[in-house]
């Protein structure tokens, strides 16, 4: 059995991995960038994320992605894994409205 038979034998069921961090949240890049207040929305949700961590807990990445297609003008689009399962999406058009987007998005602490 050559080398590559080999790993092929070992891959025959899919793999689940958990990872220790919580799941990411997820901005559209495109609207951070044609949003006016992009910059200081995504500043603002990395200060967020960092202010709900703890010592023992992780935070959630920010993630940028490409479009969700909702396109909306004057508003990024945000999302999670757990806001994904519900098929939700939450729009932001300024940095006043990050804290009550991540309470919509995260899950409780």
């Amino acid at each position: 059995m050559s080398a590559a038979t080999h790993y092929i034998g070992l891959m025959d069921q899919p793999k689940i991995a958990r990872p220790r961090r919580p799941s990411p949240l997820f901005a559209c890049r495109k609207c951070l960038k044609r949003c006016s207040d992009g910059d200081k929305i995504r500043v603002s949700i990395k200060r967020q994320l960092k202010l709900r961590g703890s010592d023992k807990k992780k935070v959630p990445k920010l993630v940028s992605t490409s479009c969700f297609g909702l396109c909306p003008k004057r508003s990024v689009v945000l999302a999670s894994g757990h806001s994904l399962r519900d098929n939700a999406f939450v729009l932001v058009s300024h940095r006043g409205e990050v804290e009550q987007a991540l309470e919509r998005l995260l899950p409780p602490v």
